[in-house]
């Protein structure tokens, strides 16, 4: 029997007020023999049935999906149910890919022992590797091409910035959607760090000695340090400045902070950081804003081995599209 089939049964049993089959696949609009062959493991649960379900059953779709019990990092209700709702968005794509037996590849494990800096400089040969034109021209691709590391964007569900998942066969990281792609490109790369690095947080927990590190290793890995040091700083223009920012796809506030760890002197065109990174560039360069960088996370955004394995699925009608629409935000119909 499949272990998800199994923690739907447990939770079932385990339920305050008796639920039958029939009430069960009534309330997530499934037959009740297409339910009984779920629980056996002769059928998928859809990732939408499963939220579903974790919501009948007053259980965690993490847990659902994954086993894995959620752990809230903060005894305050408010918080804990918070960190929850993030723990379900995150969660959700893992039963995407367990939907159609997809799975991800192993992903090598860096050595405890390097500092994010020489961390940054083995994940960057990697990542330009993947990229003809600089990994910062479409970082979640190169993150795909490199490691296998599926990358989706959301624009539904609760306040975070991106969280990454491992569950030994998947690994997939999880960005909220927003036009601030300079700022996702960081705690993406982050997130990155944490998995690579083998310190992954629980969902809806956080370690500020963990974040030190994925956050220093983000920001060596967009700005180089022998890059920085090369600049002369002191003789920057602000047009100059919006150029590297472009370049680098970081914000002036990141830029702020690595110089800062790196003990180099900010020059003058730095005071044009309190403008903001974007109206920085659009001021010296509008037609960034329609470059296609600039998109990068606004949009719904699943991996492309994924979506084409729920599409052949749906032509082969395995799967209901659910799942999928759900991801891309898009209705059924126009799947």
């Amino acid at each position: 029997m499949n272990d998800i089939g199994q923690r739907v049964r447990d939770a079932v049993k385990a339920a305050e007020t008796p639920l039958s089959q029939s009430k069960i696949a009534a309330h997530i609009a499934l037959g009740t023999d297409a339910l009984s062959r779920s629980l056996n493991g002769q059928r998928k649960f859809s990732a939408i049935e499963l939220s579903k379900l974790a919501e009948l059953l007053n259980v965690s779709l993490q847990w659902l999906v994954t086993g894995a019990a959620f752990e809230p990092g903060a005894d305050d209700a408010t918080t804990a149910n918070a960190a929850d709702l993030i723990g379900e968005t995150v969660a959700f794509p893992a039963g995407a890919y367990r939907e159609v037996d997809l799975t991800t590849p192993p992903i090598p494990t860096l050595s405890p022992e390097l500092s994010p800096e020489q961390a940054a400089r083995l994940v960057a040969v990697h990542l330009r590797g993947q990229a003809d034109r600089g990994f910062a021209e479409d970082i979640p691709a190169a993150i795909e091409a490199a490691y296998g590391i599926g990358v989706f964007v959301v624009a539904e569900g609760p306040a975070f910035d991106a969280r990454g998942m491992s569950l030994g066969d998947l690994s997939y990281i999880v960005v909220r959607s927003t036009g601030a792609w300079y700022e996702a490109n960081v705690v993406l790369l982050r997130e990155l760090g944490a998995l690579l690095g083998g310190k992954q947080h629980r969902i809806g927990t956080r370690q500020a000695s963990l974040d030190s590190w994925t956050e220093e290793f983000a920001l060596a890995l967009l700005m180089p340090e022998t890059t920085l040091r090369q600049m002369d700083w002191g003789k920057q223009t602000p047009r100059e400045l919006a150029a590297y920012l472009w370049s680098a796809g970081v914000s002036a506030k990141s830029l702020i902070r690595r110089l800062d760890g790196l003990g180099i002197a900010k020059g003058p065109a730095l005071i044009h950081a309190d403008e903001g990174t974007l109206q920085l560039l659009a001021w010296h360069d509008p037609d960034c804003l329609s470059h296609r960088r600039a998109g990068a996370y606004r949009s719904p955004r699943i991996p492309a081995d994924l979506l084409s394995a729920h599409l052949k699925a749906l032509r082969d009608g395995l799967v209901t599209g659910e799942s999928v629409a759900w991801m891309l935000d898009t209705p059924l119909e126009d799947l």
